[in-house]
């Protein structure tokens, strides 16, 4: 992961006005279109719950495991320890019909996150990925606030960002970590021109909904869904593409705000917990 990231908070403060105007001046997502684009697939139809993929990820990224969590149909939501969750849906129109949705960073093609980040911290790779710089990131939940989808969740333990990066460290070589685990052929990975022709077909198949094709300007990760998004109860993510600068500094400002109240909150507790620690240090010497 390397060193971590040294900025101060006096130094952020003082960052923050001039960063929020520059994010006017370009887009951290442009690609090189020289490089072979891929992209991710799913298909809800299939899916079986067995949550290998939700496993796989977490053994291949270290994150810590809940064994409870990957046994139970009980709904989970995604943090900065769990990238990939895979939950039971139910058709509102007809309740008796259930599917599993795997869920994660839409990778989208022009990345609001990356947009909105102060710091260019996040990044569209020209393979496909979107991903955080663990080394560049101060932790400002921008891009929280930014994501139509509300993905990047806070690491608290590493005072980061964190998603699911689609294992770009392993690709092209092997393929993403939760694909190579699914046991039914419900995820699939490969170019991306590929993976979307077999979206469309299976959407076709199915006479289901194609999620990625224009939600959010486009994503790398295509979901077929059995009905549309709002019968599933799913964020219906508008094609508008976070942009104007307009949009940029609104996100900015509400998101300094919010991440100014959690950047002292973090820091009372932190306080706390080392005045209780020095504490019980007395107490065993006394």
């Amino acid at each position: 992961m390397g060193r971590r990231n040294t900025t101060t908070r006096r130094q952020f403060l003082k960052f923050v006005p001039a960063a929020s105007v520059g994010l006017s001046l370009g887009n951290s997502a442009s690609v090189d279109a020289s490089f072979v684009k891929y992209g991710k697939f799913h298909d809800t139809t299939k899916c079986i719950g067995c949550k290998r993929c939700v496993s796989a990820c977490k053994r291949w990224n270290k994150l810590k495991i809940d064994r409870e969590e990957e046994l139970t149909d009980r709904e989970t939501d995604l943090s900065g320890q769990t990238w990939v969750v895979v939950n039971l849906t139910r058709d509102k129109r007809n309740r008796e019909d259930l599917h599993y949705l795997h869920w994660g960073c839409q990778h989208c093609i022009k990345p609001a996150c990356a947009g909105a980040c102060p710091v260019k911290a996040i990044s569209k790779l020209p393979e496909g990925p979107v991903i955080v710089n663990e080394n560049k990131c101060i932790g400002c939940r921008y891009c929280y606030q930014a994501c139509p989808y509300k993905v990047p969740r806070f690491d608290f333990e590493k005072r980061v960002a964190a998603k699911c990066t689609m294992c770009h460290d392993r690709i092209p070589r092997v393929k993403p970590a939760c694909v190579s685990a699914c046991p039914v052929g419900a995820l699939d990975f490969g170019i991306k021109q590929e993976i979307l022709a077999k979206a469309k077909k299976r959407t076709e198949e199915v006479g289901g909904y194609l999620l990625g094709e224009h939600e959010a300007g486009g994503t790398d990760f295509l979901t077929v869904l059995p009905t549309t998004p709002e019968a599933l109860g799913l964020v219906v993510a508008p094609e508008k593409v976070i942009s104007s600068d307009l949009d940029k500094l609104r996100i900015t400002s509400f998101g300094f705000m919010g991440a100014s109240l959690l950047t002292g909150l973090m820091y009372m507790y932190s306080r706390t917990e080392e005045e209780q620690k020095e504490e019980e240090e007395e107490e065993k010497k006394e």
